[in-house]
């Protein structure tokens, strides 16, 4: 496999978020289109008020996920893409080819969750 430089994650980035504006875009048509045709029964104006639920659901994970890239954007332009923000170690080149907006390493990820799920249950 081809090792990524960070002008690779920068263009993988770029092109995942011209993908959630193009998907954003998407919703936002859809919607418009819906409460203009909104009619019908009980049942129908119910439905349609779900698939709306769910649009705006979308949107919303869109957006954070469109912050995140813009960080990660940022990060390269810093010299820090590539760097966890808890232990200042690597991150692993694979990690972010998973995850290109990755800020932890894989074991602060891990010890981060473990704390989510201990406050969690409590």
């Amino acid at each position: 496999m081809k090792s990524l430089g960070f002008e690779d994650f920068r263009k993988l980035l770029l092109k995942k978020r011209a993908m959630l504006l193009k998907s954003d875009e998407n919703i936002d048509k859809d919607l418009k289109r819906d409460i203009e045709g909104r009619h019908g029964d009980d049942v129908d104006i119910a439905e349609s008020s779900y698939e709306q639920e769910m649009a705006y659901l979308f949107k919303s994970r869109g957006k954070d996920e469109l912050r995140l890239i813009d960080e990660a954007i940022k990060r390269i332009d810093q010299g820090e893409y590539g760097t966890c923000a808890e232990c200042e170690g690597k991150i692993a080149k694979k990690r972010l080819i998973v995850q290109p907006y990755s800020i932890l390493c894989i074991h602060c990820q891990e010890e981060m969750e473990k704390l989510q799920a201990k406050e969690n249950l409590a």
